[in-house]
């Protein structure tokens, strides 16, 4: 009886190993992941996290235009010696930004970002404890260092995970915060001047970088993009594959046009205000009052970029980018006029015109650099925001030798140079990218 019972199980086993054809095979559960609604709630945060950092981290270079001049007392240096408050901070910055640019393609954007926060609080707290000017300048040198893992990766994380329809007008709000930086970093460190010791324009701003490292960590999204439940970032290429990249951006002719016409954006925006600081102090006389006032007037024209964006944003990059190139140097050309007629006034009126014609430039050409860079947005964001902030470095150094007057026709005919290098560098690269696959899908078709 056991030998015919373990023959009826042998029998029966193949039976019951074949699965039921009359239901269904049983599938693995789906990850969850999260809602669209509760995914876009989730950007804006982040988003609004950003922004307020855009103001907070970079702010550190410019509060040096009003601390200058007090760094230049403290230390009983020249004025030229005292620009470097600026300009070490900026020139650190720049090169910064082809570190971390790529290498967050390698390890994330936020690891970066929230390290990258934590080192600038440090730096920031050691500037502040600076016995002396060298090692004020080394610790400046540090800070912008440290602080150049903020604006490249924001923007290639704003770029890789906002929704298409909105990017622009998300770009948008990034930049006024790294424009409007501007603004605040010259409010702050002139309240500071004139009420505190100049130090202070430091050391208080270094638990905030802290907490913002904290909250980078927290509500960033870890991960690839378009992987929100913590997929692993893909692998950037080795430093030789980057450099090679950015070596080929350089020779191309699209990229290259837009990278020559970033150099005098930022760098104008510093100069402009430098300027205007110093001739509105000793030539018209203006207290801390005024110059507070004279300062805050450009933040009315940060308000222009994030809504032509949101009304204008269908035309395209490349038409935001011209039309912000013309209109900044439309306000220039009025602050110059202006100047010569002696109506300080006026002048500071015409740079409400010249800073919302900046907030149009940075996304316009980010967004370009996307068409025309779509295979290596990372190292295109690098050079593009090294760009950038190498003509700071340059308008702060400048700013210290030249008046306001020959300064203004110096950025008149450099802001015209780089639309004329946009409108004929990019246009035909342009037309390439975006005709290129409709054309192929209208062969298609038709084969």
């Amino acid at each position: 009886m056991t030998t015919a019972a373990s023959r009826a199980a042998h029998r029966d086993a193949p039976r019951r190993r074949r699965p039921d054809s009359s239901s269904p095979t049983p599938t693995p559960a789906p990850t969850p992941t999260p809602s669209p609604s509760r995914w876009a709630f989730s950007f804006r945060v982040q988003l609004a996290l950003l922004v307020a950092m855009a103001f907070a981290i970079p702010a550190q270079l410019y509060l040096a235009i009003p601390v200058a001049d007090r760094v230049r007392v403290a230390y009983g240096v020249d004025a030229a010696s005292a620009a470097w408050t600026g300009a070490a901070f900026s020139l650190a910055y720049a090169l910064g930004f082809l570190v971390f640019g790529p290498l967050s393609d390698r390890v994330g954007r936020r690891p970066v970002l929230a390290g990258g926060a934590l080192a600038t609080a440090v730096t920031t707290a050691l500037t502040a404890a600076a016995p002396g000017l060298g090692w004020f300048l080394a610790g400046r040198a540090l800070q912008g260092f440290a602080a150049a893992t903020f604006a490249p990766v924001a923007l290639a994380y704003v770029t890789e995970r906002a929704p298409a329809a909105r990017r622009p007008v998300a770009l948008s709000l990034l930049t006024t915060g790294l424009l409007g930086a501007g603004i605040a970093g010259q409010v702050y460190g002139q309240l500071v001047t004139e009420y505190a010791d100049w130090r202070a324009a430091f050391w208080p701003t270094a638990p905030l970088y802290a907490a913002a490292a904290v909250a980078f960590w927290r509500l960033l999204a870890p991960g690839a993009p378009g992987a929100p439940g913590g997929a692993p970032p893909a692998p950037g290429g080795s430093v030789r594959a980057v450099a090679a990249t950015a070596l080929t951006l350089l020779r191309t002719p699209g990229p290259a046009a837009v990278f020559a016409a970033a150099l005098p954006v930022f760098g104008g925006f510093v100069a402009f205000y430098a300027v205007l600081e110093r001739e509105l102090r000793l030539t018209y006389g203006y207290d801390a009052g005024g110059l507070l006032l004279a300062q805050a007037a450009g933040a009315v024209g940060l308000l222009a970029g994030p809504l032509v964006n949101r009304r204008f944003g269908a035309a395209g990059p490349r038409a935001l980018a011209l039309a912000g190139y013309l209109i900044s140097a439309s306000g220039l050309l009025l602050a110059l006029v202006a100047g010569i007629a002696a109506v300080p006034e006026a002048v500071i009126g015409a740079g409400v015109v010249f800073v919302a014609g900046t907030g149009l430039i940075v996304p316009g050409t980010v967004g370009l650099l996307h068409q025309l860079a779509p295979h290596a947005r990372g190292t295109a964001g690098a050079v593009n925001t090294f760009a950038l902030f190498a003509g700071a470095s340059a308008g702060q150094l400048a700013a210290a030798h030249l008046g306001l007057r020959p300064m203004l026709a110096v950025l008149v005919a450099a802001t015209l140079l780089a639309a004329l290098t946009v409108a004929t560098g990019t246009r035909t690269r342009t037309r390439t990218r975006t005709a290129t696959p409709a054309g192929r899908n209208r062969n298609r078709s038709r084969t």
